[in-house]
């Protein structure tokens, strides 16, 4: 009778052949599954030599860390999902790109869902969010169903809401308030001395920002003694044609409009090339604002003035306030004001003559 032998070890290409565990990992290096999970979740426990073999071996045989069930079996993941308005405009971007410069940093991953600017989607994705049993989660606005605030606050973890400001956030807050901003465009354009000012922009019943802009724009506007009436809306998605369009269904209603605020430099933009082929002087004959300081606001001639946002910064703050909550220690503030400036450029530079 032949002697017991243990079986061979596998080569490296016959277990990539199949989905390679943490158990094949752990044979391979010849430590308990344990120690491979340390080395990977965290390394400060292992030392820098056994880590280094173990990250060796996960590249030989081609392990891919299951985060989603790893995080089940810990209670959390290295997950944070991230609720944005839309894809269809690229102002998120920079606000996302702080996001990801700092979690990356910290071995966090973002999973990213749209919300298309209403509770009820938003409601539905926190509810697919917690299922993957997240570290904590990042939320664009202030302004949530009853349940979902109920969802989070009962999950108990970390949640930073970005873009705007409340007196009662969930747990953390990053951003500006965009009713001072609706406050601050009405003033500088009624101090360049422009007595019929407009607003117009899109989905300005679902878009709760865009609601306070207005309120704060339409409430300094009655405070000087103005005409605060001239609103156009719309419900089309956002481009810059739809700026042509608006600037059109605007001029149509208000033909003496002297100033417009539009909802984003992309619609200011449109309405500028609507301004081109009208042969309306800008800012002559009508004023142009828009709002994000997007590229397009400061390349186009005549540049165009807008509300300058920190978008960036926002998503880098979030993220550090987020990884201190996570990490300690705990963030030295809870909510942060990061506001916004008014960059003037050509498009509002001349100020208005009156006979007043």
């Amino acid at each position: 009778m032949l002697p017991a032998t243990s079986p061979p070890e596998k080569p490296a290409e016959e277990l990539q052949r199949k989905s390679v565990t943490l158990s094949d990992v752990a044979r391979h290096v010849g430590v308990g599954t344990m120690t491979v999970s340390r080395a990977l979740n965290k390394p400060e426990m292992v030392s820098m030599r056994l880590r280094a073999k173990i990250l060796k071996a996960v590249e030989e045989l081609g392990y891919i860390q299951n985060r989603f069930a790893s995080g089940l079996a810990s209670g959390t993941s290295r997950i944070i999902p991230v609720a944005i308005p839309t894809l269809l405009h690229s102002v998120y971007i920079p606000m996302l790109e702080g996001i990801c410069s700092v979690l990356g940093q910290h071995g966090y991953q973002i999973i990213l869902g749209t919300t298309e600017y209403l509770v009820t989607v938003e409601e539905q994705l926190v509810n697919a969010f917690l299922g993957s049993s997240p570290s904590g989660l990042i939320l664009s606005g202030v302004d949530h169903s009853a349940k979902t605030v109920k969802l989070l606050k009962r999950a108990g973890l970390p949640v930073v809401e970005v873009m705007d400001l409340t007196d009662h956030p969930i747990a953390m807050n990053v951003g500006f308030s965009h009713y001072e901003v609706g406050v601050a465009v009405a003033r500088y354009l009624c101090q360049k001395g422009y007595r019929r000012i407009a607003y117009a922009g899109t989905l300005t019943e679902i878009d709760f920002r865009s609601v306070k802009r207005i309120a704060g724009f339409q409430q300094t506007l009655k405070d000087y003694g103005l005409p605060y009436h001239f609103i156009q809306r719309i419900n089309d998605p956002f481009s810059i044609g739809l700026g042509a369009k608006l600037l059109d269904e605007l001029l149509r209603q208000y033909p003496d409009v002297e100033a417009v605020f539009f909802a984003n430099d992309d619609l200011a933009a449109g309405a500028l090339f609507e301004c081109w082929r009208r042969a309306i002087r800008v800012p002559e004959d009508l004023a142009i604002m828009g709002f994000n300081d997007q590229e397009i606001a400061g390349s186009i001639v005549p540049a165009i003035t807008s509300v300058a946002t920190p978008r960036r910064e926002i998503g880098r703050a979030a993220a550090q306030m987020l990884v201190r909550q996570l990490q300690g220690p705990p963030p030295p503030q809870l909510q942060l004001d990061l506001g916004f400036k008014i960059v003037e450029r050509q498009s509002t530079a001349a100020s208005k003559v009156t006979s007043a």
